[in-house]
């Protein structure tokens, strides 16, 4: 018995040596015919490729307004394709892809109606989930056996190819901050499209959103086409484009989108310009113009409006000038706000040059010349500084070439008299009331913040820091211009006569109760080419403070208003009274009033919701008024369908059994021969 035993355990032992000896075996034989074939094929290495894409713009409360998308091409080689089931081929891809048949037709014939042979490009523009479907398709058709092998090798072939053709820019919100925005263009590079910003922020920063590396693998691959994993493959991790975090609060931006497109309707102006600035950080939260353009379709009337003309639009300034020139008198301790001038009763002649006033005086003192915005009293304060003195100071404020240095792309150079030319009194007086200077909106406004900011502005800026997709913010590090034109003491004296003109002058529609406002007006005409003609421009500057600590610097220009709304007053205050009233609803600013007022202000606050809830609400009544009409009209509809179709069975029931009652009555009914022959018996 222990013979046998052994006998068999010996039997096993050596059957399982033989089995895992055949396997080690026929595992070194497929090892070594997979080498034999690779030598062969001489194929040596592959790279796999992760395109990175350009970086998102993105909005303060976190708002994708601009970003990118991978997009796909589709193709197949002409060879490959069963002809027998090209038409089933096109129709499932017509299907996945949502081209139409005739187009895909079209594109496989050339300029002259032929059909194209190799390989032939069905489409370019294919977005991350269609191409997800056309993949899906490529092993569908692979199964059905669409495309087939030809030549020497059997087992290959090429089937639906989908490859990555480059990226394309969207933009979710369209028309939303252009155009300070800016728009891009796609470049070629080896049949690869990537994208490159033309104007604004997009072409600003183009830099640092396209700052990106490519992902790859790199190593052998077997013969199958396979990168083989060892410790030689190389490997790069993917790293799209820094984003760009803006200051911009994009729910005020689009609510003064209304404002001033509702403003340009009423003023029939050609444009109207408007800002919001921090004034202590010189952050820009709110940038924009009524002349706006979606930048994926830009049309041929809006190419004008590509460039922001809060930066590349050098104008007039007109009045809001004069605060200006007063702070350099001031600052240089020449007047006090209680200098009395001379003002000539609101008419006087300077080399044959008549300056006049509005508003008529004998004599004003220096507040009281920016309250009721004396040409005449400003001139005369500009001839107490010399040339250079009032030409330099301009040059501190940034104005003249010097660039306001906002980060949305080219900056149009503005215009101060040569000293010179200032030499002239008329050329002084007038640069004094804002007409032979020409400045940018941007100048303007980072200059006026001198006024709400203890006589320091910084570089106004509209793009907060950059960041990469794992989180990390960096801040920029760019030299940010300061200016500091006068001193604190000095800016808070012409801040308190801003005030005043909201108060007493020409500002007086911007008053807002329990706010601290301050502005100035600016009516100035358009230089034509014989002379000043009825044209103007009009604009506010000026600042809105709360007792919170809020500190705001608002500009608004309205170019070319209608003649009736020329004056300032009538036009660019009501915009920024409008603009403070949005602040306010988003608790930007907080108003000091009486626990009354407050209570009043809150009662109408909760009478708009109710007004527009009721409205709402009744939108929706005549919605499912509308919704319950069309359903009872589709109801008779399908009703009488249907009614007709029993009719028509009806009628066909009828037909039958009269067809079959006349072939009986032929069955049943004597024949002629039959009768005569009963007739004859």
């Amino acid at each position: 018995m222990k013979s046998n035993k052994n006998s068999i355990l010996k039997d096993k032992r050596l059957k399982t040596i033989v089995v895992i000896m055949l396997v080690i075996f026929s595992i070194l034989i497929l090892r070594l015919l997979i080498l034999s074939f690779n030598s062969n094929a001489k194929i040596k290495t592959n790279t796999i490729k992760d395109r990175a894409l350009r970086g998102s713009i993105i909005s303060s409360e976190g708002y994708t307004i601009s970003r990118s998308i991978k997009i796909y091409s589709a193709s197949f080689h002409t060879a490959y394709l069963d002809p027998n089931k090209k038409e089933f081929f096109l129709k499932l891809f017509s299907i996945y892809s949502n081209i139409p048949m005739q187009e895909l037709k079209k594109r496989l014939l050339d300029k002259n109606g032929k059909p194209k042979k190799g390989w032939v490009t069905l489409s370019d523009n294919i977005d991350a989930k269609t191409a997800i479907y056309l993949k899906e398709l490529k092993y569908k058709l692979n199964r059905f056996k669409v495309f087939t092998s030809k030549g020497i090798n059997k087992n290959f072939f090429y089937g639906l190819t989908i490859t990555q053709k480059g990226e394309k820019r969207e933009y979710p919100l369209k028309e939303a901050l252009s155009p300070i925005l800016g728009y891009t263009r796609s470049k070629d590079d080896n049949g690869y499209s990537y994208i490159v910003g033309f104007n604004g922020i997009e072409k600003f920063y183009n830099k640092y959103l396209n700052k990106k590396v490519d992902g790859l693998v790199k190593g052998k691959r077997d013969a199958t086409g396979y990168i083989i994993h060892t410790k030689s493959t190389k490997y790069q991790k993917k790293k799209n484009g820094y984003n760009l975090i803006l200051n911009i609060n994009l729910g005020l931006q689009k609510n003064i989108d209304y404002i001033l497109d509702s403003y340009k309707l009423k003023l029939e102006a050609k444009e109207v310009i408007a800002a919001v600035m921090d004034s202590r950080s010189s952050k820009i939260l709110a940038i924009t113009s009524s002349n706006r353009y979606d930048p994926l379709h830009i049309t041929q009337e809006e190419i004008e409006n590509l460039q922001p003309k809060a930066t590349t639009y050098s104008y007039e300034a007109g009045s809001v000038l004069k605060p200006v020139t007063y702070s350099l008198a001031i600052d240089k301790g020449l007047i006090t706000p209680k200098t009395i001038i001379n003002t000539e009763n609101g008419k006087m002649y300077v080399d044959r040059f008549k300056i006049t006033d509005d508003e008529p005086a004998y004599s004003l003192d220096a507040e009281h010349i920016i309250i009721k915005s004396s040409n005449i009293g400003i001139s005369k304060i500009a001839w107490k500084m010399k040339g250079k003195e009032f030409r330099n100071g301009l040059l501190k404020f940034g104005l003249g070439r010097q660039k306001s240095g906002i980060d949305i792309g080219r900056e149009a150079a503005g215009k101060i008299y040569s000293l010179k030319k200032l030499r002239y009194p008329v050329n002084k007086a007038t640069t004094a009331y804002g007409y032979g200077i020409q400045v940018t909106f941007a100048q303007l406004l980072k200059a006026y913040n001198v006024f709400n900011n203890d006589g320091v502005s910084y570089t106004p800026r509209v793009v907060n820091y950059i960041k990469r997709e794992d989180g990390n913010k960096y801040q920029l590090k760019k030299d940010y211009t300061v200016i500091k034109p006068i001193t604190k003491e000095s800016a808070n004296i012409v801040k308190d006569t801003l005030i005043k003109v909201v108060k007493q002058g020409t500002g007086r529609a911007a008053i807002t109760e329990g706010l601290e406002i301050g502005g100035k007006t600016g009516t100035a005409m358009i230089a034509g080419r014989h002379g000043y003609e009825k044209r103007y421009h009009t604009s506010f500057f000026g600042f809105a403070n709360d007792q919170y600590g809020h500190k705001y610097t608002i500009g608004v220009l309205v170019i070319e208003p209608k003649y009736e709304r020329h004056f300032a007053s009538q036009s660019a205050v009501p915009v920024f009274k409008k603009i403070v009233d949005a602040m306010i609803e988003r608790d930007m600013l907080k108003p000091n009033l009486s626990r009354q007022k407050a209570a009043e202000k809150q009662r109408e606050q909760e009478l708009k919701k109710s007004i527009i809830k009721e409205k709402q609400q009744e939108n929706i009544i005549d919605l499912k008024e509308k919704l319950r009409r069309q359903r009872e009209q589709l109801i008779k509809k399908q009703r009488e369908i249907i009614r007709k179709r029993k009719m028509l069975h009806k009628t066909k029931r009828v037909k039958k059994r009269v067809i079959r009652k006349k072939k009986v009555i032929r069955r049943v009914a004597p024949s002629p021969a039959a009768d005569s022959s009963q007739d004859l018996f």
